[in-house]
């Protein structure tokens, strides 16, 4: 089987359309520290981002990943003799987890999430939307909150901070918002109420398929519902540009016997318990991902690696 390195944009051929395996988010990991590594590998076109670990050990993280298993066990081949300790691998399709070398690990992407058809009418999305989320869009409209589009990580940046310290969330760092916004392909609008703002998201755009990455919004004026009407010129805008799917990006593992708001059930002690209700009103079809796992390349490094995780 012939193993090509893409090292041009113009040969980059994804049959994918998650953004985590496009050229731009290449780029951007690039400029935060993780190189690409860009294959074609049985007509499938992988890529994944070199991991940097103490020693001068490295492994391989490939999000949504999608191949044959075949494909699969030639790209693991290829990164052992490339000299990396690991292949972590995040899978978009199922059809090669059956591996006896494959050590389940926890997803850093989002295992779970709400993906809207973009498809119907803005009528229709609107009328299977929760009474409650029409509600918070309404109001925020009449209480005259103001959105704009433009990029700007100081907006972004400040109200990150409020909204984690808030919520105790982790945050990337400024840096790494101001190199995504960067990104040809990523959008930010902004929120503006008595001329201030007072929430804000980030969306990427690609193949179609329109996903909400991030959000902060201001310990001010909470009761003008800023979020709901942010969100929802969101999802206008991705379908005024010919988007077919819009992605929330990350809700709480589904639950048939615990919180429900409008049509998704999920345990509402799950830390992304306040998302969810959030997210969930807008509506949108579940999606689950396979779980991530681990593929050791150097078995005895690997082990002492693991051992020592444990004890430092």
């Amino acid at each position: 089987m012939i193993i090509q390195e893409i090292t041009k944009q113009a040969d980059w051929k994804p049959k994918t359309n998650e953004f985590l395996q496009s050229w731009e988010w290449g780029k951007f990991q690039r400029a935060v520290g993780h190189e690409p590594v860009r294959l074609c590998v049985d007509n499938t076109y992988i890529q994944g981002f070199v991991q940097q670990l103490p020693f001068g050990m490295t492994y391989v993280y490939v999000p949504r990943m999608q191949i044959s298993d075949s494909g699969f066990q030639h790209f693991i081949q290829e990164m052992k003799i490339r000299g990396f300790l690991f292949v972590r691998v995040e899978p978009h399709n199922s059809e090669f987890q059956n591996l006896k070398s494959a050590i389940l690990v926890r997803c850093r992407q989002p295992q779970h999430t709400l993906v809207l058809d973009l498809t119907q009418s803005e009528e229709t999305l609107l009328k299977n939307m929760h009474s409650k989320t029409r509600y918070n869009i309404r109001l925020a409209e009449k209480k005259g909150v103001e959105i704009k589009e433009g990029k700007d990580v100081d907006v972004f940046w400040s109200l990150n901070t409020e909204t984690t310290d808030r919520d105790n969330f982790k945050s990337h760092d400024n840096a790494y918002y101001t190199k995504m916004l960067e990104m040809e392909n990523t959008y930010q609008l902004t929120a503006w109420y008595e001329g201030k703002p007072i929430a804000t998201q980030i969306y990427i755009a690609n193949a179609g398929v329109y996903t909400y990455v991030h959000g902060a919004s201001s310990n001010e004026y909470r009761n003008v519902m800023a979020p709901y009407l942010l969100q929802w010129r969101s999802i206008q805008i991705a379908k005024k540009f010919g988007n077919t799917s819009y992605d929330f990006w990350g809700v709480a593992a589904p639950q048939a016997d615990g919180k429900t708001v409008h049509t998704y059930s999920w345990d509402d002690a799950d830390k992304l318990s306040n998302v969810t209700r959030y997210k969930a009103g807008f509506g949108g079809k579940a999606v689950l991902y396979p779980d991530a796992f681990e593929i050791p390349l150097k078995s005895l490094q690997y082990k002492l690696f693991q051992f020592a995780k444990k004890v430092l």
